[in-house]
């Protein structure tokens, strides 16, 4: 299985438990140290590499697993049909993107962080036109039947998310999305600011085992590549 945008490696850790062998990647170098220095995570076979040019050959992996994942990438069908390519024929992919709507928790939290130090992303970095899709189970299906995945299947799915203090903020510091921009492009007074208004806020969202808890939703969509008779018939 290849995991896609592994960040903190907790997807590629669940599939090595459920009996995977897995590749993982992340275009940013302090996610995948983190990752690798995790315990748990012997066996895995970490790099770091940005959608959408992988450098693994065709049809490497039964399954891709892109959590959170196309929504960072600057052409999602690019990206998308790359990870096609790694597919062996019959081989499934599985997505999940934040929906559009109402703010997720940790959307009002970032929000909050913002407002409160003056720390807003930069113009730019919003995915250039034409290559955004609506971030609904229709949208979500759409931009992969497009890629050319078959049996293409999207729900919305909700969940309590719980993940320890300092990975999210981790990710902040990596530049993992529009906080993440906002925090990279702060001077040094301002990240500061930024963190200590995150701490203040973390201990009403703690629960009695220690990590965040959160009430999410997202679009969770699978596909399929074609088998080679199908693939024959559909050229």
């Amino acid at each position: 299985m290849l995991d896609v945008g592994t960040g903190t490696g907790s997807v590629a850790i669940a599939a090595v438990r459920a009996g995977w062998q897995v590749d993982a990647f992340d275009a940013e170098q302090s996610m995948i140290d983190f990752a690798m220095r995790r315990t748990d995570a012997a066996g895995i076979r970490f790099i770091t590499a940005t959608l959408p040019r992988l450098p693994y050959p065709d049809g490497a992996f039964d399954a891709v697993a892109a959590n959170f994942a196309i929504n960072h990438v600057d052409h999602p069908r690019e990206g998308l049909a790359e990870l096609r390519r790694v597919l062996r024929p019959s081989g499934h992919l599985a997505a999940t993107v934040w929906p559009w709507g109402a703010p997720s928790a940790t959307a009002v939290l970032w929000r909050e962080i913002q407002d409160e130090t003056g720390a807003y992303p930069p113009p730019g970095n919003r995915l250039p036109a034409g290559s955004d899709f609506d971030r609904s189970e229709a949208g979500l299906a759409g931009v992969l039947e497009e890629c050319g995945f078959v049996d293409v299947r999207a729900r919305r799915i909700e969940f309590e998310w719980r993940v320890d203090a300092d990975a999210l903020w981790s990710g902040v510091e990596a530049g993992i999305a529009l906080i993440g921009y906002a925090y990279r492009a702060a001077d040094a007074a301002t990240r500061v600011a930024m963190r200590a208004a995150y701490d203040a806020r973390t201990p009403a969202l703690t629960g009695a085992d220690g990590l965040l808890h959160f009430p999410q939703a997202a679009v969770l969509a699978s596909g399929t590549k074609a088998a080679l008779a199908e693939a024959s018939v559909d050229r």
